[in-house]
Order: structure tokens, then sequence, then C-alpha cells
């Protein structure tokens, strides 16, 4: 059986396929470069929007840390401080005067259930005909209460005389103790004084102290920068001392070698031209000698010294001289070369300090032109509040002048108020509603004499009816707290 032969795919086939699958990944890669724009469009919106999010919370958080150390600062603190302060007295002021008020208000409320009793006990009695025994009775009955309120008067003087020598006594308690603490202040200041000078006197000690330390410092330094100098020329001198040894040691061995020599080889020609060369040897030495003399002589008359110990000491002396000059020079370039590399730094830092200077100059002239606008604007608030303190002066002024002529005009009496006043009678801000008390209090008595005279006439038409009939009336906390004087 014959077999079938395989379909192969023609070139054209698989190049349509190709084709299509290069569309297709054409397409998808069209597709996710879509989308990846897309995204990175998202991305960058929210990290824009995170970015201005950041920036506003940091610009909140500069804020909030300004206001904290502005809350916290010493003058707010005061202020905060003196505000607790006020509202304290404030509220123990608002307390007294509230008790105060609660028991006017009782006592008038008292009062005003006394006067309707007797209102209607009076009508009641003008109602009844009386006869000349109940009036005998009424009469020694009023006799009786005259005597009953004359003895609460005079009881209530007492206590207040009491009162008063109580007041005088603590007065005189209040000046003694104020004394003692002028005394105690004096004395105070006096202690402070011999501290402040103690603390001088420390801290000159001190001061001194570290003087004497640092001074004590470089001495130490001076000494150890000596003792190394000393050894490194005393290692320099032993060094060279054996090395003069070891020379002077191989000359001893030579000159030894050479007698050894010389003694062997015995030759009337080498005896001579040794002989010869001795003899050379020795004139040269004697020359040298000479030389050296010469020199020695030279140097003592230059030196001005003619003994040999005292000139090599002053050699030596000048030596360790120079040695020392050689050192300092040394260090002398050193420091030259610190003061050097210092200068650098400081022509640096004064650059930058004059860039830094010239900046804070601008900040300090922005800085300076908004104070002078705000100056200028609490300047012009300044005059408007003087202006309105003057003519609220002058209103007060006015006022004072005609409660002081209706104070004269009704014929009001300030007696029960002159210790309270002290030397100074005229109405002032200070004592102005201790008068317009006595004022209502005047006036409320002439309603009241109106009235019952009214009432005595049985006249047909009133001057005052009885829903007008003034009331004894408490004026306001915040009219009284501002302006009640000390009793003292």
């Amino acid at each position: 059986m014959a077999q079938k032969p395989q379909h192969t795919p023609d070139e054209q086939e698989l190049e349509t396929m190709a084709q299509a699958e290069l569309s297709r990944l054409k397409r998808q890669y069209r597709i996710m470069e879509n989308d990846r724009a897309a995204c990175a469009e998202d991305a960058r919106l929210q990290l824009r929007n995170q970015m201005n999010m950041i920036a506003r919370f940091e610009y909140e958080k500069a804020e909030l840390v300004l206001r904290i150390k502005t809350a916290n600062s010493k003058t707010f603190a005061r202020e905060d401080e003196e505000m607790v302060e006020k509202l304290k007295c404030l509220l123990t002021l608002e307390t007294n005067y509230e008790s105060m008020i609660k028991a006017e208000k009782g006592e008038i409320a008292e009062l005003d259930d006394h006067i309707n009793k007797l209102t209607k006990e009076v009508t009641s009695l003008k109602m009844k005909v009386r006869s000349d025994a109940q009036l005998k009775e009424i009469s020694a009955q009023r006799d009786k209460t005259v005597t009953m309120l004359e003895n609460r008067l005079e009881v209530a003087t007492k206590r207040f005389n009491f009162v008063i020598a109580q007041n005088e006594k603590l007065r005189n308690e209040i000046d003694a103790m104020l004394k003692e603490r002028a005394q105690f202040t004096a004395f105070w200041n006096k202690l402070i004084g011999q501290l402040n000078t103690g603390k001088q006197i420390i801290n000159d000690l001190i001061e001194q102290a570290t003087i004497a330390f640092n001074q004590r410092d470089e001495e130490l330094n001076k000494i150890q920068a000596l003792r190394e100098r000393g050894i490194r020329d005393l290692r320099a001198h032993v060094s060279e001392m054996c090395e003069l040894q070891r020379t002077m040691d191989n000359e001893m061995k030579l000159q030894e070698f050479l007698g050894v020599k010389g003694q062997h080889r015995e030759m009337a020609d080498l005896n001579a031209k040794r002989a010869a060369e001795k003899k050379a040897n020795m004139e040269k030495k004697q020359n040298m000698i000479s030389n050296y003399k010469q020199i020695l002589q030279m140097i003592k008359e230059f030196i001005g010294e003619q003994d040999i110990d005292k000139l090599v000491a002053h050699f030596i002396k000048q030596e360790e001289e120079n040695f020392a000059l050689f050192s300092y020079v040394n260090e002398l370039n050193d420091e030259l070369e610190s003061l050097q590399t210092r200068m650098v730094q400081l022509t640096t830092a004064i650059d930058e300090a004059h860039v830094e200077n010239e900046h804070r100059g601008l900040q300090q002239t922005e800085t300076l032109e908004k104070l002078k606008t705000e100056l200028e604007e609490q300047t012009a608030l300044a005059d408007a509040a003087e202006e309105s303190l003057t003519e609220c002066n002058d209103i007060l002024e006015k006022l004072l002048k005609g409660i002081d002529s209706l104070f004269k005009a009704i014929r009001c009496d300030n007696a029960p108020i002159l210790e309270l006043l002290g030397d100074n009678e005229q109405i002032t801000t200070s004592n102005v509603m201790l008068y317009l008390g006595i004022i209502e209090k005047r006036i409320t008595e002439m309603f009241h004499k109106v009235y019952w005279v009214d009432r005595a006439t049985k006249s047909q038409q009133l001057r005052l009816d009885e829903d007008k009939r003034p009331r004894l009336k408490v004026p306001p906390i915040k009219y009284i707290a501002p302006t009640q004087p000390c009793a003292l």
C-alpha cells in the first residue's frame, strides 16, 4: 500500500501567518503602550497631588510650630498669668457682689413685705373706729416700738463703733507689717548686694586660677621641649663621641700595625724613606699645629678670652644658642604655615560672613520697612484711641460735675462715707458710686415722702402711682467692680 505524501505549507501561508501574528503583536503593543501612558499620567498626577499635599502639610507644620513657639514665649506666658490673676480677682469680686446682691434683694423683699403688711394694717386701722383706750394702747405700742427701735439703733451703733475700732487695730497692724516688709526688703537687698559681691570675687579668683593654670601649662610645655632638646643633644654628642672613639681606635690599631710592620722589615732605603716621610709628616703636623694656634689666637683675640676652658664653654654655649635659634626658627616656620592656613580659612569665613551680612542687611531692611508700616498703623490707632479717651474724659468730667450739682441740689449728706473718702472729698471716678448710692437713697426717700403725703392727704390723684413707686435699684456689677475703691 502506497504511503500518502505529507502536506507541507508553502511560503505564502507561512508569510500570511507571520503577518497576522505581527499585526496581533503590534496591536497588543499599541494597547499596552496606551495603558502605560495612561498609568504614567495617573501616577504623575497622583505624585503631583501628593507633593502638593506634602508642601501644604509642611507649611501648616511650620505655621503650627511658629504659633506654638509664639504661644510658649515669655511675653504671652506672662500675659496669660496676668490674665489668670485678673480673672481670679474678677471672679472673686463677682462672687462677693452676687452674695451682696442676694442679701440686698432679700432685705428689699423683706422691706416690701413689711411695708405691705404695714399698709394693710394702716388700712384696716383706718377702716375701724378707734376709741380713746385703743388710741392710748396704739400710742403705747408705738412708744414701745420706738423704744425698741432706739435700742436696736444703739446696739447697731455700738457694733459699728466696735467694727471701727477693730478696723483701726487692723490698720495699725497693716502699717506695722508694711514697715517690717520695708525693713525686710532693705535687708534682703543688702544681702543680695553682698551675694553679688561674693560672686564677683569668686569669678575673679576663678579667672586668676585659670590664668595661673594656663601659665603653668605653658611653662611645663617649655620645660618638656627643653628636656627633649637636651636629650637630643646628648644623643648627638654620645654618637659623636662614639664615632671619635671608633676613629681613634682605628688609628691606634693602624699605628700598632705600622709599628709592627716596620720592625720586621728594616731596610736602609725604607728607613730613609720612612724618616723622610716622618719628617714631612712632622713638618706637616707642625704647620697644622702652627695654623691651629694662629686660628686659636685669632679666635681668642676675636672673643677676647685667653682661657681655653672658658673659650670652649663659650663655644658650646654659642652652639646651644644657635641650635635653640634654629629650633625657634623651625617653630616659627611651622607657626607661619599654620597661620597662613588659618588666614586662608578666615578669609573664606570673612567672605561668607560678608555675603551673609548682605543677605541679613536686606532682610533687616525689609523687616524695618514692615515695622515702620506697623508703627504708622499703631500710631494712627493710638492717636484715634487718645482722641476717644479725651472725649470720654470730657464726658466723664461733665457727668461728675452734673452728679456734684445734683448731690448739692437735693441736699445730700456725705457724712456716712467721710471715712472712706479720706482727704479727697471731691467726686472722682473712684468714689462716684458712693455718691450715686447716697443720691439714689435720697431720691427714694423723697419719692416715699411724696407718696405718703399724697396718701395722708387722701388726694384723688396721686402724684406718684403705686406701680411707679421707686424701688431700691442695685447698679450692675460691671459698673461697680472697676471703680469700687479700697476701704484703706
